[in-house]
């Protein structure tokens, strides 16, 4: 496993197969969580992401917006000869943006749990954030705001908490974060970065969209106007699973992604397991 910079953003790599896939996680959280599906899919090159203002990237430069991230990554993976993008939560709205700005230069997309730049949150996932600033402002960073985040509702880690393990390493990432965006809004500046259905039409890559069954419902509305909008997509349930499914139920995603990223492109089917 080794860890450099590129474009500001900060990229650990593992693996040697033949075909290389970029990961790009959610809000708060680092490429480190990717490691255990890892070691369940050997044969491909993974390259995890830390984005601006996460892990060991740089902060988030003033003005970047969504577009300006997407662009940057697209040099990256470009860089690395990637042609597979996977992500999670925030890191969908995020991958969809690289694969939607160039649509010949990736094969597979694969999102979970995504959400729409610019569109209609979850309203409980924003007033937990405008508690957040809140908190920040009258104490600064520290662990009662890893202590509030990881609470719920929203629900964004209650699928987490069921399996141990995964709890406490998600604790440990969350534990690491910065938090320097409460400063400026630099996060919220780049989701607010619009996302409609005529720029998702443009994805050329064979699209796989997860989420989990328990997902919380704008979550799970978002998988489905992600489908409709992407040719050939693909939306996939993740059973007994929450807003964190690829990472809840990891045995059963690294087939499911085995899947969807060899998987040949199809005519718009979408089904439900």
């Amino acid at each position: 496993m080794s860890l450099e910079k590129r474009q500001g953003m900060a990229l650990r790599t593992a693996g040697s197969g033949d075909g290389a896939i970029l990961w790009i996680h959610g809000y708060t959280l680092d490429s480190s969580i990717w490691e255990e599906l890892w070691e369940r899919l050997p044969h491909w090159r993974h390259i995890g992401v830390d984005l601006p203002g996460h892990g060991a990237a740089d902060p988030v430069r003033p003005g970047d917006d969504l577009n300006q991230l997407a662009e940057r990554l697209v040099e990256v993976a470009r860089e690395l000869n990637v042609r597979n993008l996977a992500a999670i939560s925030f890191g969908g709205a995020v991958a969809l943006h690289v694969a939607a700005r160039a649509p010949d230069a990736f094969d597979s997309l694969v999102v979970c749990s995504s959400p729409l730049g610019g569109g209609q949150g979850d309203a409980a996932v924003q007033a937990r954030n405008l508690e957040l600033i809140r908190l920040y402002r009258q104490r600064g960073p520290g662990p009662w705001l890893q202590d509030l985040w990881m609470s719920s509702p929203p629900d964004i880690f209650k699928g987490a908490k069921a399996h141990p393990a995964l709890w406490l390493r998600l604790r440990e990432v969350v534990g690491r974060h910065s938090w320097a965006e409460m400063k400026d809004g630099a996060m919220q500046r780049i989701l607010d970065y619009p996302q409609p259905p005529a720029l998702l039409r443009k994805i050329r890559a064979k699209t796989t969209v997860f989420v989990g069954d328990c997902d919380m419902p704008s979550f799970q509305r978002s998988a489905e106007l992600i489908r409709r909008a992407i040719p050939g997509a693909v939306r996939q349930y993740i059973p007994e699973a929450g807003h964190l499914g690829l990472l809840e139920r990891p045995d059963w995603a690294a087939t499911a992604l085995e899947r969807a990223l060899r998987r040949r492109p199809s005519a718009g089917v979408h089904y439900k397991e």
